[in-house]
C-alpha cells in the first residue's frame, strides 16, 4: 500500500498538518476528523483507500499537529483555514468524508467550493436536528447559558471524557485502541488548549441554525451521498443519517452495529462502501 506522507501547509501564518497518500492524479477524497481527534483517527482508512484514490486528511487548527488559531476559535475559522488548505494542496473536484466536527466544517466548505464537492460521505456527521442524541443534552443546556454546567464541560475535556468519546456505542470496548484517546488528550492538555476546545463546544451552538443552508445545498446540488453511521452512537443518532434522504432521495444509508468512532470496529465495511461511492462518482 502507498506510504502516508506527513507534512504541513502554511495558511495565514498557521502550520496545518496533513496526512496524504496515493497518486495525486487520481480522484481525491478529503477526510475531516471529529472532536477531540485528528487525522490520526483515519490512518487505517487511509491505508485501505490509498491504493486506488488520492486521500488527504487534515488536522484542524488546534487539533493534532496543527497550530491553534489565535484568540477564541470558531467553526467559521476552522472551515476557512481548512478550505484554504484544500486549495493550497491544488485539489480540484473531490469527495468529502465528514465525521462529528467534520460536518459543520465540511458543509461550510461545501457551500464555498460548491460544484467541486462531488460526493459527501457522512459517518456520524450531523446536518439535521433529528440526529441530535442524548449525549448532546449537556451542550444544549450549556448553550442556553454559557456560565452553566462548567463542571460538565470540564469533564468533557478531561481524560475520562475523551475516553468516553471513543468508547460510546462500541460493540466491544476491546476493539477501541486506547492510545487514540491518550494521543487526543495529550493535545487537550497543552497549555490553553482545554479552554480552546471548550470555546469550540460553545460555538457549536451556531451549527443547528446553519442546518437549513446545508440542506438547501444538498437539495440544489444533489451530490452523491453515503450516510454510514454507527447506529449505537449517543451523540448523533441514526435518525440523522436517515434524514439525508429528505434532501437527496438517492442517498445510501447504512447503519452499522458500532458507535461514535465507527472506524475502530467497521473500517473494512466503511472502506468498501466509500470506494464503491467514489467509483460511481468519478467513473
Amino acid at each position: 500500500m502507498p506510504a502516508i506522507r506527513h507534512h504541513h501547509v502554511e495558511v495565514d501564518g498557521l502550520k496545518v498538518f496533513v496526512r496524504e497518500a496515493g497518486d495525486t492524479s487520481r480522484p481525491t477524497i478529503v477526510l475531516l476528523p471529529g472532536y477531540p481527534s485528528s487525522s490520526r483517527s483515519y490512518v487505517r482508512l487511509i491505508d485501505r483507500l490509498a491504493a486506488a484514490w488520492h486521500v488527504v486528511a487534515i488536522d484542524y487548527p488546534g487539533f493534532g499537529s496543527s497550530d491553534p488559531l489565535p484568540g477564541e476559535p470558531t467553526f467559521d475559522r476552522l472551515a476557512e483555514v481548512t478550505g484554504r488548505t484544500i486549495d493550497l494542496l491544488g485539489i480540484g473536484d473531490y469527495a468529502v468524508y465528514v465525521f462529528d466536527f467534520g460536518s459543520p466544517v465540511g458543509f461550510r466548505i461545501a457551500l464555498e467550493h460548491d460544484q467541486r464537492v462531488r460526493a459527501v460521505i457522512t459517518q456520524n456527521g450531523n446536518a439535521y436536528v433529528d440526529g441530535l442524541g442524548p449525549d448532546m443534552d449537556v451542550l444544549q443546556n450549556h448553550w442556553n447559558d454559557r456560565s452553566q454546567d462548567q463542571d460538565k464541560l470540564d469533564w468533557v475535556v478531561s481524560a475520562e471524557g475523551t475516553r468516553h468519546q471513543w468508547l460510546v456505542g462500541a460493540k466491544d470496548p476491546a476493539h477501541i485502541d486506547p492510545e487514540q484517546a491518550v494521543a487526543d488528550q495529550h493535545v487537550i492538555d497543552l497549555p490553553g488548549r482545554a479552554d480552546y476546545m471548550k470555546a469550540l463546544l460553545w460555538d457549536y451552538r451556531v451549527n443547528p441554525g446553519r442546518y437549513p443552508s446545508w440542506q438547501e445545498w444538498l437539495r440544489t446540488r444533489q451530490p452523491r451521498v453515503l450516510a454510514i453511521w454507527g447506529r449505537n452512537d449517543t451523540f448523533f443518532v441514526p435518525a440523522g443519517a436517515e434524514a439525508f434522504r429528505r434532501d437527496v432521495p438517492s442517498a445510501e444509508v447504512v447503519l452499522l452495529d458500532t458507535g461514535h468512532f465507527a472506524l475502530e470496529e467497521e473500517v473494512d465495511e466503511i472502506a468498501e462502501r466509500v470506494s464503491g461511492l467514489l467509483a460511481k462518482t468519478f467513473a
